[in-house]
């Protein structure tokens, strides 16, 4: 199998995503499950400030997404990508100076996030399915995860390292630098030719269509789940280590080890059986680990929970993204208005379960967002 792999041909445009996509991975590696930490302290330890934090930007950016694209037709792809990279260190910056006013700086930290996503992820995503080939692009998607796996062993560990010893005003910078770099090989990749061509309302009219409700429904399923990924679970476990950043570090080091194996085998199988089949069994799994993450209260079992839980995970976004980008690819010009219609989808998705989460948090507790993400998690066999 693996020399299955080495013999795999890549061409220059995907080796230079690679290299580019390892630099990002070690800063999101190093702040992804902090910047919640983060955001729960400068809130006063209000759980709920973070989620209307997180739930204004998705809010906005589902709401603003055709004027990203539209964006994207003046100045290019690949400039939009460099441009919406400048936003998200300014985003960066701005969480440096957040405590000299918790409000300004989080209005001014949203508004950078918001114009990085709207301006970056579109052209991203296009340029993806050009530098990808369908024959091969399971396999080629996990490459990209198991370099982003590989970082992600050292940066959370190191994370909370700087973390237990110095501030995360030094993270930052830290993370910033990083980001810098990665605009080099960014930089190097083959321009996109690709232009948006639905106007603001048409790309809602045809998000609504019979014809895309059910992907799109899978989308917003896909973007309700992963909220709690993103915002609770590492919440959560901040609260059962007793705040001991190396131990969060640690413990999310372990679980990455853990599943790097996995994704070689699910990289293969993923162009060799059927996509739906892997995702089906793939959405019962990780449903299954967002159930056990309801019931865990010690350090072994967020690494033995957390580990099934990245299991699934493979097992399913694996499948689940190679044939979105698939999808997309076959949809000839407009690759582009579809990745848009599917960004609203993940933000509405977002938005309604940021809601929810609230709700069930006040009434019952963190176990029953676990139990809300297991049952949504099921919801993406849709697609």
């Amino acid at each position: 199998m693996f020399g299955f792999f080495i013999r795999l041909k890549f061409s220059p445009d995907f080796k230079l995503l690679c290299v580019y996509h390892t630099i990002v991975s070690l800063a999101n590696g190093m702040i992804g499950l902090f910047l919640p930490i983060f955001l729960f302290q400068q809130f006063g330890y209000s759980i709920y400030w973070v989620i209307v934090f997180y739930m204004i930007g998705f809010a906005l950016y589902g709401a603003l997404i055709p004027f990203g694209a539209m964006l994207m037709n003046k100045i290019g792809l690949k400039r939009a990508m460099l441009l919406g990279r400048f936003f998200v260190i300014l985003f960066y910056l701005s969480l440096y100076f957040f405590q000299l006013h918790p409000l300004i700086f989080a209005v001014i930290a949203n508004i950078n996030l918001l114009l990085f996503r709207l301006i970056y992820w579109t052209p991203y995503h296009t340029s993806f399915v050009e530098f990808t080939d369908g024959r091969y692009r399971g396999r080629q998607m996990a490459w990209l995860a198991i370099l982003g796996y590989l970082v992600s062993i050292g940066a959370p560990l190191l994370a909370g390292l700087i973390l237990s010893q110095y501030s995360f005003g030094f993270l930052f910078i830290l993370v910033m630098i990083i980001l810098v770099v990665s605009l080099i090989p960014l930089a190097g990749l083959t321009e996109v030719k690709a232009r948006f061509e639905f106007s603001y309302r048409q790309t809602f009219k045809e998000l609504w269509r019979k014809k895309n409700r059910r992907w799109g429904m899978a989308y917003a399923a896909d973007g309700a789940q992963s909220m709690v990924g993103v915002m609770i679970w590492p919440i959560f476990i901040y609260q059962i280590l007793e705040g001991q950043y190396l131990a969060v570090g640690a413990v999310t080091a372990l679980i990455v080890v853990a599943t790097i194996i996995l994704q070689l085998f699910m990289g293969e199988y993923t162009d060799k059986l059927s996509k739906r089949r892997l995702i089906r069994i793939g959405s019962l799994v990780y449903a299954l680990g967002w159930t056990a993450k309801a019931f865990v209260v010690t350090t072994f079992q967020i690494f033995v929970v957390g580990t099934f839980h990245s299991l699934g995970a493979i097992m399913l976004r694996t499948p689940f993204d190679a044939y979105y980008y698939d999808f997309l690819a076959d949809r000839g010009s407009y690759i582009d208005e579809y990745t848009v219609m599917r960004d609203i989808s993940l933000n509405i998705g977002r938005v309604l379960m940021s809601i929810l989460i609230i709700i069930l948090i006040s009434l019952i507790g963190f176990p029953a967002a676990f139990i809300s993400a297991a049952i949504l998690s099921l919801f993406l066999n849709l697609l």
